[in-house]
């Protein structure tokens, strides 16, 4: 059996440092009293319990999130030593009981909370600028998640480790956490948000005509070239029916036209559906033969990729000895 590694979000680790741009905020002035009940719940507090008391304060979709953004403004915080150095996405049980995290910790964690509490949600793959680095020389692999919830029958983005605060320098000039509550992050959408988040997949933009990658990296939405009609919602309603294995690749399909300088996207994800056919079906000479496939167009997008080609390699050689 060829071994499992590690998940793309482990491959594709990067500093991303966060900065603030003016959004028209979602959680509206009247709803203050939502966070701030949040904020009363305790923060040393099982999953169980943290969804129990969500349910009891929040009637509906959009007050249970807001209740949630609530704790997460009062208690979660940025963990710079892992946003410096990387690492894989924690354990949400282990994140909660640290309150601390990276963007897929928290993508983790508030899309499990969300699941508890019969929230749909699906977890956002993209691109964010990186501080003192032109956008073109950061989208060529994705660089950060978020989560998208369906409330009250429309898509939102929420990117809660936007939104508890962000990284700054000390007096020392070491990176530390500044807890500002920053709620145009949550239940957003629109041109403002996607001038600092861009959706890998373009359906993700929720909106009826997508922006082009281009016009991202230039950071000038307005004057962007936008594509024709678009109806975002049958398209994510059709992706999230599939089954995981071709959601995932349809994904990276999607993810690769949209932005055709990302090709680790297509390496990587064909990859580790290849070793995961391996590991979770009989061998037969059918499953060997497709796995072979899956390596062999990881391989066609890995050409440049020294790193990830290395493990793709082995894996078809790998393979094509067992079909032999």
């Amino acid at each position: 059996m060829i071994p499992m590694h590690a998940s793309v979000k482990w491959l594709l680790t990067v500093v991303v440092v966060l900065f603030g741009v003016p959004l028209v905020a979602q959680v509206l002035p009247g709803e203050e009293g939502m966070l701030e009940r949040g904020g009363r719940l305790p923060g040393e507090v099982s999953v169980e319990a943290l969804v129990d008391s969500v349910a009891r304060w929040g009637r509906t979709e959009r007050e249970k999130v807001i209740v949630l953004a609530g704790w997460f403004r009062e208690y979660m915080a940025i963990d710079a030593g892992k946003f410096l150095t990387g690492g894989p996405d924690g354990d949400y049980r282990e994140v909660l009981k640290e309150r601390k995290g990276i963007c897929g910790d928290f993508t983790g964690l508030f899309g499990e909370l969300c699941n508890r509490l019969g929230i749909e949600n699906e977890r956002v793959e993209g691109y964010v600028a990186e501080d003192g680095r032109e956008r073109g020389e950061t989208c060529h692999r994705t660089n950060h998640v978020w989560n998208a919830v369906r409330v009250a029958g429309e898509w939102w983005h929420v990117d809660m480790m936007w939104a508890v605060g962000a990284l700054g320098r000390d007096a020392a000039g070491e990176w530390v956490f500044r807890r500002h509550w920053n709620p145009e992050y949550v239940l957003t959408r629109g041109e403002q948000f996607l001038t600092t988040h861009m959706p890998a997949d373009p359906a993700w933009q929720l909106t009826d005509r997508p922006y082009a990658m281009d016009a991202f990296i230039e950071g000038n939405l307005a004057d962007g070239e936008r594509g024709d009609y678009y109806n975002y919602t049958d398209s994510i309603a059709a992706f999230r029916r599939l089954p995981r294995d071709e959601r995932q690749m349809l994904f990276a399909r999607r993810a690769n036209r949209f932005n055709s300088r990302n090709k680790e996207v297509m390496a990587v994800t064909y990859y580790n559906e290849a070793v995961f056919l391996l590991n979770y079906n009989r061998k037969t000479r059918a499953v060997l033969i497709r796995a072979r496939e899956y390596f062999r167009i990881a391989e066609e997008y890995a050409r440049d990729l020294p790193g990830v080609k290395e493990s793709i390699d082995e894996g078809l050689r790998n393979v094509e000895a067992l079909i032999k």
